[in-house]
């Protein structure tokens, strides 16, 4: 088996080098490194999620209650099944809300710590 050169050596460690940045890369990146607060509106998420929530239970509440006023007992049963169903949804609708926070907590953990490392060498904006 024949020995490898140095050339053949040099080049093969030169192909895993990553190639330069662009002009236009670098320009890009620094514009996305100044706009990095800007995505914080989005992973803190402006929307109060408890009060979504709360918001359709008090509507899923008062569905209810609405649509059972009725004095048919008939119908009223009929009603109760639906009514069961749309407190179920709301129950998984709950849990999901929760789910989200809770995700939306650790998204927001992860992105300050990005923006830590990113101000150690950059200008973040």
């Amino acid at each position: 088996m024949k020995t490898p050169n140095l050339k053949f050596i040099l080049e093969t460690i030169m192909q895993d080098q990553p190639k330069p940045l662009s002009i236009q890369e670098k320009r890009a990146f620094k514009e996305a490194v100044a706009n990095f607060s800007a995505m914080g509106e989005s992973v803190y998420g402006k929307g109060d999620i408890e009060n979504i929530v709360e918001r359709v239970k008090t509507i899923v509440e008062g569905a209810d209650k609405i649509m059972t006023e009725s004095d048919d007992w008939m119908a009223n049963m009929a009603l109760k099944k639906e009514n069961k169903r749309m407190h179920e949804d709301y129950k998984d609708f709950s849990e999901a809300a929760m789910q989200l926070k809770e995700a939306q907590h650790r998204m927001s953990i992860a992105y300050e710590n990005i923006g830590n490392h990113l101000n150690r060498f950059f200008e973040v904006g």
